[in-house]
């Protein structure tokens, strides 16, 4: 239930990041003119975008042929800036910068540039950017006539809300499931030690509005239940104990099936036997007078004298 609830507020704090996007506008779809000596292949925003992000308002334009001019083309590039024009819904003029790709043959890109300036890009507002027919491309081809590509931005306090409501949901959601798993958990701890919780059915009556009577049965089936649930757990854990008891029995007990010599696992080792000699004959032959016999002593003293 704990990795449930972490999944759904994952999934929550997902689509509130993303909620924004869900009013975004389709960036794939193309607009086309045919036109003049080239023409537009597509744009992204297209003709007729609704939900465009206000942040880094910009147009891609992808043309028929290479836009690109030459290094040292600064007077095109300059001209070439001088068609593009983008207005509000007022007429009002938004600065803009125009970009070639080195990369991307027939590709532009027109971006707004209001940064530092007093002018600001608003939501839920229509856009219109204007393409000059002299629009030459790096051939001296050019586009032949105007084009138009309007489009309406995204309305932020719409998507703040949104955003706001899944956020609200998201908390909502962490605080049910962490309170509910503490439950589970001080339940769990409950058991493991025995206890049972005690319930003052008069309490719990005023509270809740239901009879003393249906509270004490609901307090015993509770008990009957913890208590079942109590003994099979002593019950697992005692097989458990007993078949850990039973694993450290044998890996203690070795047995081999029958004796075998130590050449069998390669050694070469031999055991050295001495005889011993009886004590009789270490007396007989010893010289220490302490452990002479009385007939050595005697036979010592009569060859003393002679």
């Amino acid at each position: 239930m704990k990795r449930i609830g972490v999944f759904v507020c994952l999934m929550i704090m997902v689509v509130s990041v993303l909620a924004p996007a869900c009013f975004a506008a389709n960036e794939n779809d193309s607009t086309t003119a045919t036109k003049g000596n080239f023409n537009i292949v597509s744009s992204t925003p297209q003709n007729g975008a609704d939900g465009v992000s206000v942040e880094n308002l910009s147009v891609k334009l992808y043309f028929s042929t290479d836009m690109l001019p030459d290094s040292d083309s600064k007077a095109i590039r300059e001209a070439n800036a001088k068609q593009f024009k983008l207005t509000n819904s007022k007429g009002k003029k938004i600065p803009i910068k125009v970009y070639y790709s080195h990369k991307e043959k027939g590709l532009m890109m027109v971006v707004s540039d209001i940064v530092g300036k007093d002018i600001k890009i608003e939501g839920a507002t229509d856009y219109k950017l204007t393409i000059g027919g002299n629009l030459q491309a790096s051939d001296g081809s050019k586009l032949g006539s105007k084009e138009n590509i309007s489009f309406k931005t995204l309305d932020q306090s719409k998507s703040t809300t949104v955003y706001m409501v899944m956020m609200g949901v998201m908390i909502v959601g962490m605080i049910f499931f962490t309170t509910r798993s503490a439950k589970k958990a001080a339940e769990k701890e409950r058991q493991g030690t025995g206890k049972t919780e005690t319930v003052n059915p008069y309490k719990e009556a005023k509270k809740t509005g239901k009879s003393v009577e249906e509270i004490v049965k609901r307090d015993e089936q509770r008990k009957i239940k913890e208590a079942e649930l109590a003994a099979k757990k002593r019950a697992k854990d005692a097989e458990y104990d007993a078949l850990i008891a039973e694993e450290k029995k044998k890996a203690l007990n070795k047995r081999v099936s029958s004796a075998k010599p130590i050449s069998k696992a390669g050694s070469t080792y031999k055991v050295k036997v001495k005889k011993s000699t009886s004590k009789a004959t270490e007396k007989k032959n010893t010289t220490n007078p302490k452990n002479q016999t009385g007939k050595q002593k005697n036979s010592k003293k009569k060859s003393t004298k002679k």
